[in-house]
């Protein structure tokens, strides 16, 4: 089957806590709502390329529970193919707790669960199956998977986008088969060993990250921006002024609107820009995957705000 973007990756069940405080050390406190939404970045990153028009599959794991079949089922509502999506027999559905305080920001703890059993061949099953644009890949699965997919993507002529999250899970060999990768400033810290501050240090760090490897660099830095490095150049990318309800899978609607935009032009510059759009309007909302913008809401904005 062909598709515009194929993304591997992890599926949780999150249960999301928000509160008016986050917790000291050892204290308890009441939350102001208890939800369990659909998350997982792969699932989050599917999601935001599928509500962005691509023609979409997830190639991931999930337990044969309950929170699996509803998480098929959300997957279905999205239009997210899960023709490919496997039932592991002996592993729970991943599931992971965020806290997130008045702020906006998310504070999580989890279990991969099935995401961590998904194999290489689970992978190469897949890939003998499929055609795509674009492999969207992150570091949340296990590392053989996560190597395999990158490897035959890359055989498959695929442009491989790595969203090297989270930071505890990265593999350096993966770098190398990556056209092009989106830390943010702590991952870009754990990759590097170089602090993002500001443009500059940026600039520094996405010139070591080249050195792996990878051709083209994306430093994110939240309110700061972006900067794109390509070609031995860099361009800031300004944020997006807005009010920051909930940062729960900014960066995965960021990474899937990245791959969305790729799919049409090979423009690095534009399509971070558009993703900065669509990540924008996903933190000034609450509702998980929900809040994710469609690629008319979008397009509005940007053409309201001459974006």
């Amino acid at each position: 089957m062909n598709y515009d973007i194929a993304v591997v990756g992890s599926i949780n069940m999150d249960v999301v806590a928000k509160c008016g405080k986050y917790p000291e050390y050892g204290e308890t406190t009441f939350a102001n709502s208890v939800d369990m939404l659909p998350g997982g970045k792969g699932s989050n990153q599917a999601v935001s390329a599928a509500r962005l028009g691509k023609r979409t599959c997830f190639i991931g794991a999930v337990g044969k529970d309950s929170a699996g079949d509803q998480l098929i089922n959300s997957f279905r509502d999205k239009n997210v193919d899960v023709t490919h999506l496997i039932r592991k027999e002996k592993f729970g559905t991943g599931t992971f707790v965020a806290i997130i305080d008045h702020s906006g920001e998310n504070t999580m703890v989890g279990s991969k669960g099935a995401n961590e059993a998904l194999t290489a061949q689970d992978i190469e099953r897949a890939f003998d199956a499929i055609e795509a644009k674009i492999l969207l890949i992150q570091m949340e699965t296990s590392t053989v998977s996560i190597l395999t997919a990158m490897k035959i993507a890359k055989q498959k002529g695929m442009f491989v986008i790595l969203d090297p999250a989270p930071a505890d899970g990265i593999v350096p060999e993966a770098f190398q088969y990556a056209d092009l990768t989106l830390p943010n400033a702590q991952e870009t810290e754990r990759i590097t060993g170089i602090k993002v501050i500001d443009e500059e240090s940026a600039q520094h760090a996405a010139q070591k990250i080249k050195t792996l490897g990878v051709p083209n660099v994306i430093v994110k830095m939240g309110s700061q921006g972006c900067l794109v490095y390509q070609n031995g150049q860099s361009t800031l990318v300004d944020s997006l002024k807005v009010k920051a309800l909930d940062t729960v899978g900014a960066g995965d609607c960021y990474a899937g609107a990245i791959a969305s935009a790729l799919v049409d032009s090979d423009d690095l510059v534009a399509a971070a820009k558009f993703a900065t759009v669509a990540a924008g309007i996903k933190v000034s909302r609450t509702g998980g995957q929900n809040a994710i913008p469609t690629l008319q809401e979008v397009e509005n904005y940007r053409i309201a705000n001459r974006q």
